[in-house]
């Protein structure tokens, strides 16, 4: 009969355990934070579909314009990498700062505990002029007597103490130098892949001087120009239609951002700058749909707004091209940058950054191309961001 109970009670809570493990893939399966994740590869997927029928009908680029869409992405990935050793070496002085602190605090305590012990010391060997024994034997006095011994005892634990947290503060110290010793090696191997990465970066774009040169050689009247710029705005509206259906095909659940209406007028701009083309003002191929903004190279780019990734690449005539999808119909546009820092379905927050300023896409001055649309129609920033001053903004 004990058999037969023990059996049942092991049946039942394996079954136990396997209905409780099957409700709980259940309700992950069923999760926001599932759903979300598929419709997020969902929407990767697709993008890649996208981006791939956009190169298919690229194929007419000329050689420079191969090369010098391989050179910017190149440098895209050389500003990433800086980017990522800049913030490892920051964590690496950080920690290096910190140890030292802890080094000059354990060799001030060492110090003041040598002190001490060697003032114990000599205690110890002036009272030992006057031996334990002798003062045993010395019974005139019984209760002096007994009060000595007792202090007697104290100090050489005392003594004992002090020599222990000597020893431990030593082996901390030891540790700690050990630690700092490893901490600098690690910065110095950053410094190191710093010197060799800024190289390669150099290098890349005085291959990019030449191509550019190429390419201005091969445009050279106002119509082949005039033609290359309609035929990059035809790109951009065609890549903006495509992203619009992608994205109301696949809602990202659990996206509870604040309507980016309400932001109207309140925004902060994307860099610090100068505007150096206005909204509605005239160019070569009709008017220009966004803001052009002169700032440093490798300034920060950051988002106006909360919402997701749904471009992150190059395209033709806009170089590094990142684009941030609202919600609501709404969406804004970062051109020309040196390096993108997001991907394509990541979440940003308002004020994150999202790339760095550059010269990419064949510009000859370091600016960014900022635009947002409606409904794929272009709005004037100037409306949603707070005001400029003397055309400077940010």
């Amino acid at each position: 009969m004990y058999y037969l109970v023990k059996i049942f009670r092991s049946h039942w809570a394996s079954g136990f355990i396997a209905l409780g493990l099957l409700l709980a893939s259940t309700l992950a399966a069923g999760s926001p934070e599932s759903e979300n994740k598929k419709q997020l590869d969902k929407l990767r997927e697709r993008m890649q579909q996208v981006e791939k029928t956009l190169s298919a009908t690229q194929l007419s680029q000329t050689k420079e314009e191969k090369q010098l869409k391989q050179l910017d992405k190149r440098l895209g990935e050389s500003s990433k990498k800086r980017r990522f050793l800049d913030k490892k070496q920051a964590v690496t002085k950080n920690k290096i700062k910190g140890l030292q602190r802890e080094q000059k605090a354990l060799k001030q305590r060492i110090t003041k505990q040598k002190v001490l012990l060697a003032e114990q010391l000599k205690s110890a060997y002036l009272m030992g002029k006057q031996q334990r024994v002798k003062m045993l034997l010395n019974q005139q006095q019984p209760d002096r007597m007994s009060r000595v011994m007792q202090y007697y005892d104290y100090f050489n634990q005392a003594r004992l103490d002090s020599v222990k947290r000597l020893e431990v503060d030593i082996q901390q110290l030891s540790s700690v130098e050990d630690t700092l010793v490893g901490e600098q090696r690690v910065l110095a191997s950053f410094v190191t892949a710093m010197r060799l990465e800024n190289q390669k970066l150099l290098e890349s774009k005085k291959q990019r001087k030449l191509v550019l040169l190429k390419l201005r050689k091969r445009i050279k009247t106002s119509s082949q120009q005039l033609a290359e710029l309609k035929a990059n705005e035809r790109r951009l509206t065609k890549l903006l239609a495509s992203i619009r259906q992608v994205i109301n095909d696949i809602p990202v659940v659990g996206q509870q951002n604040k309507s980016f209406h309400t932001l109207k007028g309140n925004m902060r701009w994307p860099v610090k700058g100068r505007i150096r083309n206005r909204f509605g003002s005239a160019r070569r191929s009709g008017r220009y749909d966004g803001v052009v903004i002169s700032a440093s190279e490798g300034t920060s780019v950051r988002s106006i707004s909360h919402g997701r990734v749904v471009y992150a690449d190059w395209l033709r005539g806009y170089g590094l091209l990142i684009i941030v999808d609202h919600g609501l119909n709404y969406m804004s546009l970062y051109a020309f940058n040196e390096g993108l820092y997001k991907e394509v379905g990541d979440r940003v927050q308002v004020g994150e950054t999202i790339a760095t300023v550059g010269v990419s896409g064949g510009q000859q001055q370091a600016s960014l191309y900022f635009s947002i649309r409606k409904n794929g129609k272009p709005v004037n920033p100037i409306y949603w961001c707070r005001a400029t001053n003397n055309g400077r903004v940010g």
